[in-house]
């Protein structure tokens, strides 16, 4: 298993900092990766159309639901043209963290080749992780409790 997902991130952004962007969120707010500075962020990068996405949205919401204060959970769609379909989409699963409205930019940025793919970022802006397919909820919180608030470990 461990070799599918050293595999499957092979060509991820690792060690460095994450790039930043800004993307309107599904209420129009203009959100910058940078805003989150000094928190944990798992990155989430999906498609409405992606069925393993849909599988995973359970375990998203239970982890939305049990960040600490140093967390933070951002997601980016991918199929953003419509965005009255993903307003849809978002309120019918009951995504209750940001959802932002992918670019082509941003996923070349990430190197984002296959959904979902998730990012772990430290508190610094430095990327802790990554990882690719279907994740559980025990599976991105560690994750997440392995990436650093305050930055890279030393």
């Amino acid at each position: 298993m461990f070799a599918l997902g050293a595999y499957q991130t092979r060509r991820h952004l690792r060690a460095r900092v994450a790039p930043d962007f800004v993307l309107p969120e599904l209420s129009g707010q203009r959100i910058s990766l940078a805003d989150y500075r000094g928190k944990k962020v798992l990155l989430h990068f999906f498609a409405t159309w992606c069925g393993v996405c849909q599988v995973e949205l359970p375990s998203l919401r239970g982890l939305a639901r049990r960040l600490g204060p140093n967390e933070a959970l951002i997601a980016v769609v991918e199929d953003s043209t419509d965005v009255e379909a993903v307003r849809g989409f978002a309120r019918e699963h009951e995504l209750n963290y940001p959802v932002l409205l992918g670019s082509p930019e941003v996923f070349r940025a990430y190197r984002v080749s296959a959904f979902p793919t998730n990012y772990f970022v430290n508190g610094d802006g430095t990327i802790a992780g990554s990882t690719v397919g279907l994740s559980t909820r025990l599976g991105m919180a560690t994750h997440l409790w392995l990436t650093h608030a305050g930055g890279a470990a030393k």
